[in-house]
């Protein structure tokens, strides 16, 4: 029976091998399956559309959101990463937009490469160059204010690698949900030859998480099936700077932020920033 299996899997291996192009743009649609959902331009007021130039002529959509009740003392201006499976128009529906708003912040939400109106391709090179593009706008737009890289999901792995890029430029980071390596998790739900063959945008948040020099809060459920809560533990134990941390009982995945408690947890933290970071303003 073992001979028998074998022989199975290196037939699916040729299988799989040459038809690599087809294998590769199913694992692209599994990690980035971004909806067919149109983001409307304008987006609904008080939003604001802003345009992200990228490398390569590309341009990645975001909206822009300022906190009217900030009077010139800095409200924090938070950098927002969704999920792979949302886009600028889906959180609206959800109401997230008015849930961060809350917060007290201003916040720039940003559409990831082949997502809603942005151009491009998704991987994690363009995925990372949106982030750092999203940074330097969102310093620009508010040079008073703290800064907050803020990603649930794909998006907490986008906001740390965003972070390890402005490390000194950073007030503050918070990690929703938030896995050590992509490859790591990725053998928690498939084989462990198929992960190594077929994922080639590693996302290996544990390698940058010590150039974080930022106060860094986590989040995670403790029930959560798709990135089991093991996975965000040993990244907190990555940083040279022990991050705040929160296991939210009874709670998985997908309703992480349904919870109050992550809200409150999340106010408190950026309560407790001090003022913006002496990086490059």
């Amino acid at each position: 029976m073992r001979r028998g299996f074998l022989l199975a899997a290196l037939i699916l291996l040729a299988i799989v091998a040459l038809r690599r192009p087809m294998f590769d743009h199913v694992v692209r649609q599994m990690l980035y399956p971004a909806p067919p959902v149109t983001v409307p331009s304008p987006p609904p007021a008080p939003l604001e559309e802003v345009e992200l130039g990228l490398a390569g002529g590309i341009a990645a959509s975001a909206w822009a959101y300022r906190h009217e009740g900030d009077g010139g003392s800095g409200a924090p201006a938070v950098l927002f990463f969704h999920g792979n499976g949302e886009n600028l128009a889906t959180l609206e529906w959800s109401g997230l937009y008015d849930q961060v708003a809350a917060l007290g912040v201003h916040f720039l939400a940003v559409d990831y490469p082949g997502y809603g109106r942005s151009t491009g391709t998704p991987s994690q090179a363009s995925l990372t160059a949106a982030g750092s593009a999203g940074f330097e706008w969102l310093r620009e737009r508010f040079p008073r204010s703290p800064r907050v890289v803020l990603g649930w999901s794909l998006g907490a792995a986008v906001a740390l690698q965003t972070a390890a890029r402005h490390a000194g430029e950073l007030d503050g980071l918070i990690l929703l949900s938030a896995w050590d390596d992509l490859g790591s998790l990725g053998k928690v739900h498939f084989p462990g030859w198929l992960v190594a063959f077929g994922i080639k945008d590693r996302y290996d948040s544990a390698a940058v998480a010590p150039s974080v020099d930022c106060p860094v809060l986590m989040i995670h459920g403790e029930n959560d099936d798709l990135i089991p809560i093991d996975h965000g533990r040993r990244l907190a134990g990555a940083f040279a700077r022990q991050p705040r941390w929160l296991a939210v009982p009874d709670t998985g995945h997908n309703d992480l932020l349904a919870r109050r408690r992550v809200w409150r947890e999340m106010q408190d933290f950026l309560a407790s920033l001090p003022g913006p970071a002496a990086g490059p303003r």
